[in-house]
């Protein structure tokens, strides 16, 4: 997010200047289709994290249920445009129109403005964007992840299934 926004026109941040990242995007969005696919979803998700807060709000203490939606803490709503971006595997194509039109966006000192470094930051974004996030870790992940032990034992427990009827028999683990 430091990257994205170092040297980043005034005008560019837009009338949000409370989230500078959102405003980026929100203005990428007008001429970059993927932008504005993002914008679509966060603004989502932005509108789904109200809705439960409201609700929670308005529910005593006693009969409160747990959320449907994670407890995110301000930090993790800060990021969430960056976050998003990333899990929809859009972040690197976004940085990169980014350089591709950074006069437009940016001052002469700024990151992406560099031939050299802008590209080589869009470029490295490849690698996270390819990636799959399907869990995240919780809070409580030391309780709800299987010990190396727990591991090991499941396998032999499946190991032992799988190969009954295998003629060279290897030893266990």
């Amino acid at each position: 997010e430091a990257c994205v926004l170092h040297g980043l026109k005034r005008r560019a941040a837009g009338f949000l200047r409370s989230n500078k990242i959102a405003a980026l995007f929100m203005k990428v969005g007008k001429s970059f289709p993927l932008a504005e696919e993002l914008c679509k979803k966060v603004q989502d998700l932005e509108q789904l994290i109200e809705n439960a807060r409201n609700q929670i709000q308005g529910i005593p203490e006693n009969v409160r249920k747990v959320p449907k939606l994670p407890n995110l803490s301000p930090q993790a709503i800060k990021h969430l445009w960056i976050r998003t971006a990333l899990f929809e595997k859009v972040l690197d194509k976004i940085v990169h129109y980014l350089v591709e039109n950074s006069s437009k966006y940016y001052e002469k000192e700024a990151l992406l403005m560099d031939p050299v470094d802008g590209p080589i930051l869009a470029s490295l974004l490849v690698g996270p964007c390819a990636l799959e996030y399907t869990k995240m870790k919780t809070a409580d992940h030391f309780w709800t992840d299987p010990s190396a032990d727990e591991l090991v034992q499941r396998h032999r427990i499946h190991s032992s299934h799988c190969r009954q009827d295998s003629p060279t028999k290897r030893p266990a683990l």
